[in-house]
């Protein structure tokens, strides 16, 4: 199991546990604010079944029709589950917080509220937690930081759960504060804020996802650093002497293609070959045309078969490098 796989469950475990949770707070209290929160939890439901989706279908094997694999399809469901959050969470809570204040209904029982909303607090941030950790150990493995990963990084899913359960937290955090000046001051209508408030974290939650999935789909090339190593692998190599036309992209969240044209050193070529051969032997060897002829040949074939064993060790030497790289084409220039 992944970091990011097992961050997905722990999220989708607490998320069914604090939709109860916040359903009996809101039905007792009557708190919109509440009631945002239960909207909030529910989509986080829903968002985490749809990463498991992306998860399972974009560690599918690759096909004559699909033969660089699924890895991009972790971004379509990343980005249905951001769309999600956007047009059912975020959407409905501030209709409903509008409809608080300006129309604005006495609560109840607030010390329950209290009490549940704490609770969810603290699940809500044990589950943020797991994320959090999920995230730092991919960050280090791509040479990023935290916060470059959570911008830029390739696997969408633990990103987005750290986002949505730090949006959550925040949420819980915005709900304790609207009942609480619901409470000091008597006037519910800081409890409709409080929703306005909690819709507006998740649409810019949301469109911030959107966009990161969108960009993910687009191909874009892994981090510089990433490009950087495989580019010095192939300047390092004495038998290359020129190297143009360098496209690397993104194909998923542990899959990187890359693609460049290479000139290579004939006379660094030629010299390896002729150091394993005895050359006087060879010159004695030599009785007329036809036998120059046959060397001739001989080290024609010699010389594209050390292209070719030649271009397979570069490739190794480039998946060691950046253990990403599954799919490299090196065209000869």
């Amino acid at each position: 199991m992944t970091t990011s796989t097992r961050a997905v469950g722990v999220a989708l475990t607490v998320d069914l546990v604090i939709v109860i949770a916040k359903s009996v707070a809101a039905l007792l209290t009557g708190s919109i604010a509440i009631f945002a929160e239960v909207v909030h939890s529910l989509a986080d439901v829903v968002n985490q079944l749809l990463l498991v989706v992306g998860i399972v279908r974009s560690e599918r094997s690759p096909d004559s029709k699909f033969p660089y694999g699924f890895g991009r399809s972790r971004y379509v469901w990343a980005l249905l589950s951001a769309a999600g959050v956007l047009f059912v969470g975020s959407g409905v809570t501030i209709v409903r917080g509008a409809q608080q204040v300006w129309s604005p209904e006495p609560l109840s029982h607030l010390d329950w509220g209290f009490l549940i909303l704490l609770g969810s607090l603290a699940a809500e941030s044990m589950s943020l937690g797991v994320g959090l950790a999920a995230v730092r150990r991919a960050a280090r493995q791509t040479d990023q930081s935290v916060w470059n990963y959570l911008k830029g990084g390739p696997d969408p899913m633990g990103v987005a759960v750290v986002l949505e359960d730090g949006s959550a937290v925040l949420g819980v955090g915005i709900a304790l504060a609207g009942i609480g000046l619901t409470r000091l001051t008597g006037n519910p209508a800081w409890d409709g804020a409080a929703s306005l408030a909690i819709g507006v974290l998740l649409g810019g939650t949301a469109v911030f996802l959107i966009d990161r999935n969108r960009r993910f789909l687009l191909g874009p090339a892994p981090p510089p650093e990433a490009v950087e190593r495989m580019i010095a692998v192939l300047e390092e190599d004495p038998i290359i002497d020129r190297i143009r036309d360098v496209k690397v992209s993104q194909l998923g969240a542990e899959e990187v293609r890359f693609k460049a044209e290479i000139a290579f050193n004939g006379r660094a070529l030629a010299q390896q070959l002729l150091a394993g051969r005895d050359l006087d032997a060879t010159w004695a060897g030599l009785d007329g045309p036809k036998a120059l002829e046959r060397l001739l040949v001989e080290f024609g074939a010699e010389v594209t078969d050390a292209v070719g064993d030649s271009v397979d060790r570069i490739e190794e030497r480039l998946a060691e490098a950046v253990p990403e790289a599954r799919h490299v084409d090196l065209e000869p220039d």
